[in-house]
Order: structure tokens, then C-alpha cells, then sequence
């Protein structure tokens, strides 16, 4: 088949094939690193994942200081107490102007000395992260308030020199390495800038205070040379000081800190682990930076498939900071997502918000203690696993990829199952996500041999039968009564086990075309969102045509299926790849964002390269609109 192309879309195609051969980093790719690291996203790419994140798999950590004076007792919005209360006409405000005075006499520099936490122990806190299963822990060592919790020489706004005069991460890196935890440490505070704007109304805008509030400039002002440069001067003392195995920064790190200071953040903190012997980690929000260096984080959500990279959810037990009025989420709800996460080669990273006293609130102390107990049968199947070769089956699907997503989690039921597995591949762990009233098929995965030792374990309950069905499905029969409250893992050693056939779109190397790397062509066609799940739509035009650059790994055969939704009645679709051409029916779906997977067949690539795939109406006279959602390759 010839296509004829507008020579704009052909400039954009060449430029998109050589960003896909140009020597592009593969995301934490295993290389040596170089003697030296620089301040390039290039060098900076070299950098792999350190072996203890991957084992470790769970950390907590904890949002605590001055802003919890605040926003412990007051009302919705406060967990940004020290912006909020600047806010007019927000709760905080009023909040703020009623228990403490009017903002023109009383600001947030005011507010710092009432932070007097007497019930603080260091050596509490760590004892009950062990407890909970946690092999990483730490404070946020500055969050947007820019107040410093160790003893810094970069300001006067600190634990040391303001009340309560301790130094918190000092006290706390000791705890927690006592009790052979990594140490690690949050910043929060590139987004100090532009955190403290609305306070420039107030005392913000008296330069005596600059230290805290940054100095007084108008609202929407790029930050300084100055601010930058004590941005990274403090993340530089901490790491000299504390030696942190892994340093995390929030969303300000993009959106305030240039990529000059970014790249030069990274360096120094990987050259100094090499020349200390020391391997780290940085973790930092998904998207905000160059993807390609350090840890992917997602505050309140994960990825929503298996990774071949490791990566990083935050969240909560319940509200970041303290605050007594708010909601806690359940030990069985956080078992679920951890497991999830760990099936997919994330970790979690959990909070749990100090009161102002110092002392970790009961319904938090609880959640940490159920999780621990939970760990204490179970945490073979996650600590110092991998992930199977998928992460697991069932029908609870998550409907948005990503941060912010958690909120959008539905139950998981006895059908939802994520797998994990020994690092040597000798055993792999069947997890089920709650108890199930009967005997239960794994139908995504094939017993080609069991050997006469082969056997199941329900870890806390023994031994359990299984059998093998015509389909070679490993069949489990779980015993009358369930052992534990949550998550159940079924042990399986002595097996021979792969995919079955039906499942191989899960595997992390199948290839995925999604609707923001694909070239429109034509005028109407467009991406668009729904419930924050992206897809092709507005199609029309039976001439207008989807084209995707498609980077093939291993020559094969290749399964090609699409997830498409019509809902004015059938329509039909072909797809041209290698000089072959696959059609397929696209049936009418309950409504445009209700989409169905369709097959198309199988693709031949000869050899491993870049190929254009094309996408388009395959009957332009009986053409239905059609909207996109994705397409999948998988090697046979």
C-alpha cells in the first residue's frame, strides 16, 4: 500500500524516529556509572537504582512542625496552613484570625514558637516503623513553610535556633539506623517561593523576615539566583550531615527550581554517594522532570501496569499533616494497594502525620502496628521479591494512571490476585486480594511441570490441595477458614510455570501505542481526556488517519489488538505496519467511553527497528466515528 504524506507530517515523523534511535536511555539502564557524574541529563541517566530500594519495599515517613500547631484543630484546607492563613475569606483564615489574632499582628513567623513538641521521642517513632514493617524512614526535613528540622547554617528558621531548639533529623537518623533502617529525607521547600505569596500582603512583605517568607517581591515573580543557590546549599548540608540513602523531593522541584539547579542537585548528591561508597536513590514526582534520572514518584497513585523500572508511591494514612477532624483509611485498604504496588515494581512510601505534642496519634499508631502484624506472616512475598511476569488477574482495574488517582480505587475482591516472586524465580507467590468462598483457578498462568516435592503453602495456615485442569491452570483450594484479616498469600514452590496465551498483552515488554504518542493527521481528530483516561476522538472524517512510530525489540510475530469504543453502531478499522495490512470490526459499545478490546491478528517484523504503523477507517463509505484508547503489540 503507498500513502502519500504533507510534508509537514513527514518532518515530524523524521524527528520523532530520531528521538527513538538517537541513543535515547533506556530508563535505569544497568551500565557502570562514569567515574564522574555530570550536570547533564545524559550523565545523570547512568545512574541505576540502588539493590536495597527494590528489597525494601516499604518506608514511612512523616509531615510534621509548626504547620501542625495550626492545622490540628482547624478546618478543611488547612494542611496548607501557612499559605491558607493568609487566604482571605478561606477557613484558614478565619480560623487562623480567631484562635490566634489578625494576621497584620499575628503571622506564621508568630506561630513557629507555639511549637513545643514535649512528647517527641525519637527512639518511639523508630521502634514503631520497624514494628510496621518498615526497612526506610524519615522526616520531611523542610516542607513549603520553609521551616528547617535539623540544625542548618543556611537560616535562622530551624529546630535549633527557634523552638523547640532540637534537632530533630539528627535525633531521628540515629533512631532509625539503630534499628537497620535506611535513612531518608523529603524537600518541600523549592515551592517556599511561591508558597508564602499571598503572605505578602502581610508580614511578608517586611524584609527582616525574608529568611522564612523569602524576600518581598511581587507575587509571580521567577525565583532568584539567591533563593535557588540556598535551595540547593540546603539540600547539600543535609546530605553532608545526615548521610540519607534516598532524598525525595515534592512537585516545586519543576515548577520553581530551573533545570540548571535540578541537574546540579542530582550531581552532587550521586558524586558524593561514589565517593563515599554509598548507594543511593532520588525520588521525585512523575512527569516533573526528566524521566529518565532517578525514581519516579506518584503522590496518592501508582501505575496502573508492570513497570521494567522501580518506582515510588506516597501517601497517607490519612491526612498529611495531623489534623483531628480528618478521616484515617483502613490497615485493609493500604495492605490492597501495597500489594498492588509491589506486583507492579513500585514501593510505597507512607505517612503518618505526628500530633504537635510530638506523639503519633492512636488511629495512626493502630494502622502502622495492623500493617506490621500483617508483614509479620506475609512480608515474605514482598520484601526482596520481584514481579512475576505479569502483575497479576482480576476484575478490578484501575481507571486512571498516575498521581491523584487513589480516590477513584474501588474494593478489590477474592477474584483480584497479584503475583510476586523469589528473586532466584524458585517461588512465586500467589497473593489474593481477599478470602474467596471457593476453590480458585490462576487461569493467566500454565503449569508445564510440577516435581515431586511441588507444593502450596498458605503462609500463616499451612498446606493446601490444588489440582491441575485440562487448560494446565493450577486450580487452589483454599481451606474452609481463613488465616489473617487481609490480603492472602498462597505459596508456590516446585513449579514450572508460564504464561498462558490469553494474557501475554499484560507483559511489561508488550508494546503499547497510547493516544499521546500518536501524529493526527487531519483537521477534527483530536486527543482528548475522560475521568483523566486519555483517548482518540472527534474522528469523523473517514480521511483523516492516526499514525504512531512503533520501536520493535526482537524480531517476531506479533499479536495486535486494539481498546475501542463506537457508539453509533459498527464500524471497521485496518492497521498497516511492515507492508502488511490487518482489518478488524469495531461493534457498537454502550457509549463513547465504554471501550472494548478488538483483534486485529498478527504483525511480522524481519528485524528489530523503528515502524510506522497507520491507523484508519477501513470502509470510508460505511465509515463510524471510532474512538481510541490504545494499541497493543505482543510477541507471540
Amino acid at each position: 500500500m503507498k500513502i502519500a504524506f504533507p510534508k509537514s507530517f513527514l518532518i515530524v515523523l523524521m524527528l520523532l524516529v530520531a528521538g527513538l534511535m538517537g541513543g535515547a536511555h533506556t530508563l535505569h539502564e544497568s551500565i557502570t556509572g562514569p567515574k564522574r557524574y555530570e550536570s547533564t541529563w545524559e550523565s545523570l541517566a547512568k545512574h541505576t537504582d540502588p539493590e536495597w530500594f527494590r528489597d525494601a519495599k516499604f518506608g514511612i515517613y512523616t509531615h510534621w512542625g509548626p504547620v501542625t500547631v495550626g492545622a490540628e484543630d482547624g478546618p478543611g484546607g488547612v494542611q496548607w496552613y501557612g499559605r491558607n492563613m493568609y487566604v482571605p475569606k478561606s477557613p484558614t483564615f478565619e480560623y487562623h484570625k480567631k484562635r490566634f489574632g489578625d494576621q497584620n499582628k499575628v503571622g506564621y513567623k508568630d506561630v513557629i514558637p507555639l511549637f513545643n513538641p514535649k512528647k517527641f521521642d525519637a527512639e518511639a517513632w523508630a521502634e514503631l516503623f520497624a514494628a510496621a514493617g518498615a526497612k526506610f524512614a524519615g522526616p520531611v526535613v523542610i516542607h513549603h513553610d520553609n521551616y528547617a528540622m535539623w540544625d542548618s547554617a543556611f537560616t535562622k528558621w530551624d529546630s535549633m535556633d527557634q523552638s523547640p531548639k532540637r534537632d530533630f533529623t539528627a535525633e531521628l537518623e540515629k533512631a532509625i539506623r539503630k534499628r537497620d533502617m535506611k535513612f531518608i529525607a523529603t524537600f518541600h521547600h523549592a515551592f517556599a517561593w511561591r508558597y508564602f505569596e499571598p503572605a505578602l500582603k502581610y508580614d511578608a512583605a517586611d524584609g527582616r523576615y525574608a529568611g522564612l517568607y523569602c524576600r518581598p517581591r511581587k507575587p509571580g515573580s521567577p525565583p532568584t539566583k539567591k533563593y535557588m543557590d540556598k535551595w540547593l546549599g540546603m539540600v547539600n548540608e543535609v546530605v553532608e550531615k545526615y548521610q540519607p540513602d534516598l532524598t525525595w523531593f515534592d512537585f516545586g522541584l519543576s515548577s520553581v527550581i530551573t533545570p540548571k539547579y535540578q541537574m546540579r542537585m542530582f550531581a552532587d548528591y550521586y558524586n558524593w554517594a561514589q565517593k563515599n561508597g554509598r548507594k543511593v536513590g532520588v525520588a521525585h514526582k512523575h512527569r516533573s522532570i526528566h524521566e529518565h534520572t532517578g525514581i519516579l514518584d506518584f503522590e496518592r497513585g501508582r501505575e496502573d501496569r508492570l513497570t521494567p523500572y522501580p518506582w515510588l508511591t506516597d501517601t497517607s494514612v490519612g491526612p498529611w499533616f495531623h489534623q483531628k477532624s480528618s478521616s484515617f483509611k483502613t490497615v485493609n485498604e493500604l495492605v490492597d494497594v501495597f500489594v498492588d504496588i509491589v506486583s507492579k515494581n513500585g514501593c510505597m512510601l507512607l505517612n503518618v502525620g505526628p500530633q504537635a505534642d510530638g506523639a503519633i496519634p492512636d488511629k495512626g499508631k493502630k494502622i502502622l502496628l495492623g500493617i506490621g502484624e500483617w508483614m509479620k506472616t506475609n512480608g515474605q512475598a514482598m520484601y526482596n521479591t520481584r514481579p512475576w511476569k505479569i502483575y497479576g488477574q482480576g476484575p478490578t482495574k484501575q481507571d486512571k494512571r498516575g498521581g491523584f488517582s487513589e480516590n477513584k480505587d474501588k474494593p478489590y475482591t477474592s477474584q483480584d490476585i497479584r503475583f510476586t516472586q523469589s528473586k532466584d524465580g524458585k517461588t512465586i507467590y500467589v497473593i489474593l486480594l481477599d478470602w474467596p468462598e471457593q476453590e480458585v483457578t490462576i487461569n493467566s498462568m500454565k503449569v508445564d511441570a510440577a516435581n515431586p516435592n511441588a507444593r502450596i503453602e498458605l503462609l500463616g495456615g499451612g498446606k493446601v490441595t490444588y489440582k491441575v485442569n485440562a487448560q494446565k491452570q493450577l486450580v487452589i483450594q483454599p481451606p474452609a477458614q481463613c488465616s489473617g484479616e487481609h490480603a492472602f498469600v498462597f505459596k508456590l514452590t516446585g513449579f514450572d510455570i508460564s504464561l498462558q496465551d490469553s494474557v501475554r498483552f499484560e507483559r511489561p515488554e508488550a508494546v503499547l501505542l497510547a493516544p499521546d504518542k500518536a501524529t493526527l493527521e487531519g483537521k477534527k481528530i483530536q486527543t482528548q481526556a475522560n475521568e483523566g483516561r486519555l483517548n482518540i476522538g472527534f474522528w469523523d472524517n473517514p480521511n483523516e488517519r492516526i499514525h504512531w512510530l512503533v520501536k520493535i525489540d526482537a524480531p517476531g510475530q506479533y499479536s495486535a489488538r486494539g481498546e475501542f469504543s463506537s457508539a453509533t453502531g459498527t464500524s471497521s478499522l485496518k492497521v498497516s505496519a511492515a507492508g502488511q495490512t490487518l482489518s478488524a470490526e469495531v461493534p457498537k459499545t454502550n457509549g463513547w467511553f465504554k471501550p472494548q478490546f478488538v483483534s486485529f491478528g498478527t504483525l511480522k517484523f524481519t528485524k528489530a527497528g523503528v515502524y510506522h504503523l497507520v491507523l484508519q477507517p477501513y470502509d470510508p463509505a460505511n465509515w463510524r466515528a471510532v474512538n481510541v484508547y490504545q494499541l497493543q503489540l505482543a510477541q507471540k
